[in-house]
């Protein structure tokens, strides 16, 4: 039994990996399950023993890809010391996020390119978990301003926007050989850092309502 339910489970994410490379390609609209069972070097019917629709199946792309950042960056700050600066919580994000969609890509760009043409249910239930992980960011920026870090004018919640925004961004281009990611990590780091840390009157820290 134990056999069968590992073979299970290998033949489950060997069907995901296909289909967050053809959401990735095609988007949602142009994604067939005939595709994604081509993809996945499998009889079409094979892939109906996991998933019953393409609808169940890009909601658990977009699930994995939002889940394996927030699980990285909460290990991440989790494992951080209680005496961790905001600075150094927000360097320790900013890697683990990185490193996170780096490793998904493909789960990350089919975010990108299908969630605008998901059905609004679907796109609700990820938009909760997106909320939720940007929650994370929010307080992360709002503990370092109350601590004194940052002395901006900067609102918070558009800098974290702009943070999630640049580093979603990275994925687009990251070549792995070239630069690392823990350099790209620092580098970025040091941009947001830096511009939220100078002179400026005191960081406005409510909710803008955007995402």
């Amino acid at each position: 039994m134990t056999k069968k339910l590992a073979k299970s489970a290998v033949s489950q994410r060997r069907v995901l990996d296909a289909a967050a490379k053809i959401f990735r390609d095609y988007g949602y609209a142009g994604t067939t399950m005939r595709a994604i069972a081509d993809e996945a070097d499998l009889k079409a019917g094979s892939i109906y023993y996991h998933n019953k629709s393409k609808d169940e199946l890009i909601g658990a792309v977009l699930e994995i890809g939002i889940r394996a950042v927030t699980d990285n960056v909460d290990r991440a700050l989790t494992a951080l010391p209680d005496t961790a600066t905001g600075r150094d919580r927000i360097e320790t994000a900013i890697r683990a996020h990185l490193s996170a969609i780096i490793e998904v890509g493909d789960y990350t760009l089919a975010t990108r390119r299908a969630l605008g043409q998901v059905p609004e249910p679907i796109r609700a239930r990820n938009r909760q978990m997106r909320d939720a992980y940007g929650a994370i960011w929010q307080k992360i920026l709002a503990d370092a301003h109350e601590r004194g870090e940052f002395n901006t004018t900067a609102n918070l919640s558009l800098a974290r926007i702009f943070i999630l925004g640049g580093l979603n961004w990275t994925v687009e281009w990251f070549k792995p050989g070239g630069r690392s990611i823990d350099d790209v990590a620092r580098e970025f780091a040091s941009v947001v850092l830096d511009g939220l840390s100078g002179k400026g009157g005191a960081a406005t820290v409510e909710s803008v309502g955007v995402r």
